[in-house]
């Protein structure tokens, strides 16, 4: 470990008394910035009355600082991981939005705990912050749907990154049926179960009908009157592929196809919804979970996800292209040698113990 020099932990000491003392704001805002570099980078972890001063000093500073200044603030501290969590809790309830939006949606030091308590505590603008995270659990969207405004709900359903329940996504259609715009941002969800598809179909085939009575004819009518008929064509065309998914569960359960070569189809297709439910089954995960993995999730998980079910390396690098199509980024990769060198009995005994972490957890849950 790199031990700090004589005069590295005086210097943020003294940094941190010299903001404490400056009255121009200007001057203020640039010392802050220096001080904030100071303690983010230093190569020893800070003690914690520096944790505590820099918490203190920073909110005080944010105090006197002028609004349009303070968001400059929290925007270069969002990333963070060494940011004081009590820095940024306090900061992510600030009652300007413009000040708590960056710790909101994209501050690493919240705890899942910590956001449904800012989610249960603030107001619409921070619910719509939070519903931008990279990943959000379905007990944080939970929430979101329970208080957020229709906004709020159309941000949820357009993030693959954000679980939802089977009770979350319920709220949510019943309050598609007088929300044309959820109604079509979740129609355009990967990860629904047959029930919303029929439901979405449903509303949709009635507003068609709808549109086909009114008087009017012009282009906007007609555009909108194309858009619904294809987003009902997609609905379809997903009902079909869930039907054509169990038959090939079927088929590799009866040892009349490999796995590899049932989901060859399935990845030409780009169909990852129908990806996931195929793994979800063979490993006995739920589909939204799997989805969620494959969507937006952790590398390794999907990694070993792939080796405890065998199957290639080729395989798995088409899976992960299709990830990155799906997300708009580049694609994570593994050479194939990195892969074969993950032993197949300890990636099944991960996924067993994050089967049994899961199931433990929503235990917990429904006894609280």
């Amino acid at each position: 470990m790199t031990m700090p020099t004589e005069a590295e932990a005086p210097s943020l000491i003294h940094q941190l008394g010299r903001l404490g003392f400056e009255k121009d704001g200007e001057r203020r805002l640039a010392l802050l910035r220096g001080v904030a570099d100071l303690y983010l980078s230093r190569t020893i972890s800070p003690t914690l009355a520096e944790e505590y001063l820099f918490t203190e000093i920073v909110t005080t500073v944010m105090r006197k600082l002028n609004p349009e200044q303070r968001p400059q603030v929290t925007e270069s501290l969002a990333p963070q991981a060494r940011v004081p969590r009590d820095l940024a809790l306090s900061l992510a309830a600030d009652e300007d939005i413009a000040v708590a939006r960056p710790i909101l949606a994209h501050s690493p030091v919240l705890t899942e705990t910590d956001i449904i308590t800012l989610a249960e505590t603030t107001g619409d603008d921070h619910l719509q912050a939070i519903a931008t995270r990279a990943f959000l659990s379905s007990r944080v969207t939970d929430v979101l749907i329970d208080r957020g405004s229709n906004r709020v709900l159309r941000t949820i359903s357009t993030n693959t990154g954000a679980e939802v329940s089977a009770a979350g996504m319920t709220r949510m259609v019943a309050r598609a049926r007088t929300d044309e715009d959820l109604c079509l941002c979740l129609a355009d969800r990967g990860d629904l179960p047959p029930a919303v598809i029929d439901e979405l179909e449903t509303m949709i085939c009635a507003r068609l009908s709808g549109e086909g009575s009114e008087t009017g004819e012009g282009p906007a009518n007609a555009l909108k009157a194309r858009a619904h008929a294809l987003i009902l064509e997609e609905l379809r065309r997903r009902r079909a592929n869930m039907s054509s998914t169990e038959r090939v569960i079927a088929a590799v359960a009866a040892g009349t196809v490999s796995l590899d070569d049932a989901l060859r189809p399935i990845l030409d297709g780009g169909r990852l919804l129908d990806l996931a439910q195929i793994l979800a089954h063979f490993l006995r995960f739920d589909r939204n979970f799997m989805f969620q993995q494959l969507a937006a999730g952790d590398l390794n998980t999907v990694v070993l996800a792939a080796r405890s079910l065998e199957l290639s390396h080729q395989t798995l690098s088409r899976a992960l292209e299709l990830r990155a199509r799906k997300r708009r980024g580049p694609a994570q990769t593994i050479t194939a040698a990195e892969y074969e060198a993950v032993d197949q009995a300890a990636a099944q005994r991960a996924m067993r113990f994050l089967k049994v972490r899961m199931t433990a957890g929503a235990s917990g849950s429904v006894a609280a």
